[in-house]
């Protein structure tokens, strides 16, 4: 079959109806979604009517440009259309100017029926974000809004995290931030790569299950720049209501789990999904207890080790439990 030069050069993506043109833009930056507008009148303002933003300081030239940018691209929007999603990545602590721009800012997204907000700047959101409606997905940088989301869950019985990572590059993070919140939490299953979450949300509970996660027990950590998912600097807290307990082990875990079983006197059960990424030069070793833990000698009923390698230290492991 051959192809004319006519067909091969015909428009074939115009003929698809704005709603499927606009979707396909939505996985474009703003600014490169922007730039279809000189291919034809009709793609003048299809950029327009694009339900998600996403703006990077980096595709910019410098910091007056993306800010000037931001504002005519929000401007230039149909007041009446939707943003469903909202991207805002940048590195300059100064870029969005002072408390009343940020506030006002937040307000214009959720008055837009916004669903997924990702800010990846050193910017502190108002509280008025926390009571928006549409909101379905939220991720930020400062951990000072989700101590503020979380203080207003004190009836919470179950939690389940795919993405909460409090984890920052200069500052400090304390523990006792923490404390006192979701009180009634009684079960939680935190999954994710590289999770790190503060202890103490999740001491009181009876049911942990933990899938491809790191734990930080410190009550003071300084700054923890390329903090490595499996550093810790003090001991676990006790776990007083915990009956069962369920992991994947990202790494070297073996200190991690014998003071998990000193620390949780009423646990029954006990699963491991497998360890990933062992090291048996590197990684600290199993050793047995001085003393045998007390849910060891009363009451843990179940014990499983999945997914084996028969390394040295689950060798010990298992032989110890028996």
């Amino acid at each position: 079959m051959v192809v004319s030069r006519r067909e091969l050069m015909e428009d074939r993506l115009s003929e698809f109806h704005d709603s499927i043109l606009c979707h396909i833009l939505s996985f474009l930056p703003t600014k490169h979604a922007a730039t279809t507008s000189i291919l034809s009148k009709r793609w003048k303002s299809l950029w327009l009517f694009v339900l998600t933003l996403d703006f990077d300081c980096k595709s910019f030239k410098d910091m007056a440009a993306f800010d000037y940018s931001v504002h005519k691209f929000m401007l230039l929007r149909n007041i009446g259309l939707p943003i469903l999603s909202f991207r805002f990545n940048c590195t300059h602590y100064f870029c969005v100017g002072n408390k009343s721009d940020v506030t006002l800012f937040v307000s214009y997204l959720t008055n837009r029926g916004i669903e997924n907000l990702n800010i990846k700047n050193n910017i502190i959101l108002p509280p008025s974000i926390l009571s928006c409606k549409t909101l379905k997905d939220m991720r930020f940088e400062r951990h000072e809004l989700l101590v503020k989301l979380l203080s207003g869950c004190a009836t919470l019985e179950e939690l389940q995290t795919k993405y909460l990572c409090v984890h920052y590059k200069d500052s400090l993070v304390s523990e006792k931030e923490f404390d006192g919140l979701l009180p009634s939490l009684i079960k939680a299953k935190i999954s994710f790569d590289n999770s790190i979450i503060p202890v103490n949300l999740v001491r009181n509970v009876e049911s942990l299950c933990m899938k491809q996660v790191s734990l930080i027990y410190c009550t003071k950590l300084s700054m923890f720049h390329n903090l490595t998912p499996l550093t810790y600097c003090t001991k676990l807290p006790m776990f007083h209501n915990l009956t069962d307990v369920e992991f994947k082990i990202l790494g070297n875990m073996w200190d991690w789990l014998s003071q998990m079983l000193e620390r949780c006197h009423r646990l029954q059960s006990l699963i491991i999904q497998g360890i990933e990424y062992q090291d048996e030069l590197k990684d600290k070793s199993w050793e047995d207890p001085p003393i045998v833990p007390k849910c060891l000698s009363s009451q843990l009923r179940k014990c499983c080790l999945a997914y084996c390698k028969g390394t040295k230290n689950e060798l010990q492991f298992s032989k110890y439990i028996l």
